[in-house]
């Protein structure tokens, strides 16, 4: 579904990633794992068109070659970005937050799909007149999970899911990224440093270190704390 060749970028002059090559099939949930500074959030931003690519590297989607491609039409290609960070518009409300989300898209597709997201996200409902300052941290994260529904993506690519979320907050999200993979059939690459957690719901690790692919394994088949050890020395 995703296939990534030979790809290196940067910051200005200086380089982060250095020849990455990966391959994500449909329906994986995947956890890019590693330290700071290994080069996880530069890669999400690569894939998305948000950072210039060196070399001759390459990013295909379904075997169509996306390099250098504007966001727009990656989202008309099935992929979306979720940032870290500013997701969410704080002075409206939930419903409001779900109806800007979806405002390119048809009245009755969003309609739509604003149903469909409550009947997955379910928490949601009893707040659609609250705003997201209001809501729990999962809360928060559930919005913003439901807003990128929307767009009915095949891959949504998210930059650390569990930031300053609480025990509590962080199983009611992985209940709900297993949700969007199962019933939704949306494919993720989640990049995270609660890895123990992470790999409750990833059935794939790809480890970075020095913005180099490092390990690539079988989650389900080895699950191993210890096998990741050397991302993090």
């Amino acid at each position: 579904m995703l296939k990534v060749e030979n790809l290196s970028t940067g910051y200005g002059k200086k380089q982060v990633l250095f020849d990455v090559s990966l391959q994500v099939s449909k329906g994986d949930i995947v956890l890019l794992a590693g330290s700071n500074g290994s080069g996880k959030s530069t890669l999400l931003k690569a894939i998305y068109g948000m950072l210039p690519q060196w070399d001759n590297g390459r990013i295909l989607v379904d075997g169509e070659n996306i390099t250098g491609k504007p966001t727009a039409a990656l989202l008309k290609k099935g992929l979306l970005y979720i940032p870290q960070k500013n997701n969410l518009f704080e002075e409206l409300t939930v419903k409001e937050n779900l109806e800007m989300a979806g405002l390119t898209l048809d009245k009755k597709v969003l309609r739509k799909g604003i149903d469909e997201a409550l009947s997955v996200f379910k928490t949601l409902e009893p707040n659609l007149k609250q705003t997201p300052m209001t809501l729990s941290g999962g809360e928060r994260q559930l919005l913003t999970l439901a807003m990128a529904t929307l767009h009915q993506p095949k891959m949504i690519l998210i930059d650390e899911p569990f930031t300053g979320l609480s025990p509590q907050n962080i199983l009611l999200i992985t209940e709900n990224l297993k949700k969007v993979n199962k019933i939704l059939g949306i494919t993720l690459v989640i990049v995270e440093h609660r890895v123990k957690e992470c790999l409750e719901i990833a059935n794939r690790v790809i480890g970075m270190k020095l913005g180099k692919v490092i390990i690539d394994f079988d989650a389900i088949k080895e699950y191993d704390l210890g096998k990741m050890s050397c991302l993090f020395i």
